[in-house]
């Protein structure tokens, strides 16, 4: 059997054009490369080199040999990298899920810094609502899911990671539009177009937390549809919508955006993200790490699992 080491000597020599200079290349003695390449060519019966006074050079056979054995070093070099790559988390399979805005924000600068850094890993997205995102975590098909908020679940580890503005989607010629920044007692009376999908439901939630009061109740409709679509209706006039500032990257014209401020300033929500606790794909531990050092987010903690569903709004 002829040893990887072995077709080293044979290249470091062949290059070197001298034994002497390979071994002193390669860190050994030269007694040593000779004796090798020697029992090589015993091995196989045939010269791989001719040797001379001033050097050494390849025979025919030696041309020969030696480009297969240069392609064997490189693909067991390429495969070893591989291997260290994948065992570090710098190369493979990240899939990841979302049902928040591609456009801008948060979600898409952070995946495009990731995908940066390691080129070669292949990240995949899906964007889904909040139930069809739960179960493919649950079978495996995706490895973390961001969401709107903080919820926990039972098998499921969390943590927050970063958290975005809230603003009034209005048509531009609103009343409201002239203005810089919104308060929510500026929408009492508004009329609300939002989506059934998520994250309209939640919406929907901090809607009627911000602006129910006796006697009042806030008017909004929820439609089937996505959230280009709500935009679009909102050109029209008549409705406002709220959303997370992920969505200015969605450009509708004839509509604006506006911050939603409370007497301690604008308005924030968190997301989060969730993936299972028996998930070994180093990746995605090399992504959370990422986020955790980007959003300069404190370690995690073996307490940052879910215990059951009862969920709390960010801050």
């Amino acid at each position: 059997m002829i040893e990887l080491r072995q077709l080293r000597y044979l290249i470091a020599a062949a290059h070197s054009g001298s034994f002497s200079r390979a071994a002193r290349t390669l860190n050994i003695k030269q007694a040593t490369l000779s004796r090798h390449i020697l029992e090589v060519e015993q091995r196989l019966g045939i010269t791989l080199f001719d040797r001379k006074t001033r050097g050494a050079t390849l025979t025919p056979n030696g041309q020969r040999y030696l480009r297969t054995a240069r392609r064997i070093v490189k693909e067991f070099e390429e495969l070893n990298a591989w291997v260290r790559e994948t065992r570090d988390g710098e190369n493979g399979r990240l899939a990841i899920g979302f049902y928040t805005s591609f456009s801008a924000g948060n979600l898409r600068a952070t995946l495009t810094e990731f995908s940066d850094r390691f080129p070669n890993i292949q990240v995949r997205g899906f964007e889904r609502d909040r139930q069809m995102l739960l179960a493919g975590i649950e079978n495996g098909l995706l490895d973390i899911v961001i969401m709107i908020g903080e919820v926990r679940y039972h098998h499921l580890r969390s943590r927050s990671f970063w958290s975005e503005r809230i603003l009034v989607a209005m048509p531009e010629s609103h009343p409201l539009a002239s203005r810089e920044r919104i308060h929510w007692t500026d929408l009492t009376g508004e009329r609300f177009l939002l989506t059934e999908r998520d994250p309209g439901p939640e919406t929907r939630n901090m809607l009627l937390s911000k602006l129910w009061m006796p006697g009042y109740t806030p008017e909004i409709d929820m439609d089937d549809i996505g959230r280009d679509t709500v935009l679009s209706a909102i050109a029209l006039g008549g409705r406002v919508s709220i959303v997370a500032e992920s969505a200015l990257g969605i450009q509708v014209p004839g509509v604006v955006f506006r911050e939603v401020h409370e007497s301690n300033g604008h308005i924030r929500i968190g997301f989060s993200g969730y993936w299972r606790e028996d998930n070994d794909n180093a990746v995605l531990h090399r992504f959370l790490e990422f986020v955790a050092d980007r959003y300069s987010l404190p370690p995690l903690s073996g307490q940052q699992q879910s215990s059951h569903q009862t969920g709390k709004e960010m801050p």
